[in-house]
């Protein structure tokens, strides 16, 4: 049988809702990639949330292993009274990466009740490489005063048809 059509759409609903409500508490705006955003200029730190997969494998009849990688860009402006605000964004949501994010059918569909379905669990594994990463990319061009970095970690779940 055919994986659920519906499990990208709520494992992103999901991932997105935790870390928009993680970031809300640290004051540290968020958006989803492709979201339209009307930027304030007095905005100077922001974050941009993007969801790769989830990768499927059905491991026996109808039970299904899905992995994603989940990675937050960190938009900081640059000024000379704390050169820090990169690093302590980068910490702030790299504080967000928990062991656990549930995933609910979040949606206005038939098949949408917003029941759990199972848990992510946060992959952290040094032979495999898994972890929690942060990287910084620095000022991104020299004629703007932005500076980036990201924060990637990555997730399995195990889901029955």
């Amino acid at each position: 049988m055919a994986m659920n059509k519906n499990w990208p759409r709520w494992i992103f609903a999901s991932v997105s809702k935790f870390f928009i409500d993680k970031m809300a508490i640290e004051n540290l705006p968020m958006f989803i990639e492709g979201q339209h955003r009307d930027l304030d200029s007095t905005l100077q730190d922001y974050c941009e949330l993007r969801i790769d997969g989830p990768y499927t494998t059905e491991v026996a009849n109808n039970q299904w292993h899905l992995y994603i990688e989940v990675n937050v860009l960190i938009s900081s402006i640059m000024n000379d009274s704390d050169y820090h605000r990169i690093h302590t964004s980068a910490g702030i949501v790299g504080n967000a990466f928990e062991c656990s994010i549930p995933v609910y059918k979040y949606g206005n569909t038939v098949d949408d009740d917003d029941s759990l379905i199972g848990c992510l669990s946060l992959q952290q594994d040094r032979k495999r490489r898994e972890r929690i990463q942060i990287s910084h990319f620095g000022q991104v061009a020299p004629n703007t005063k932005l500076l980036q970095a990201s924060v990637e970690g990555h997730f399995i779940i195990n889901l029955e048809v």
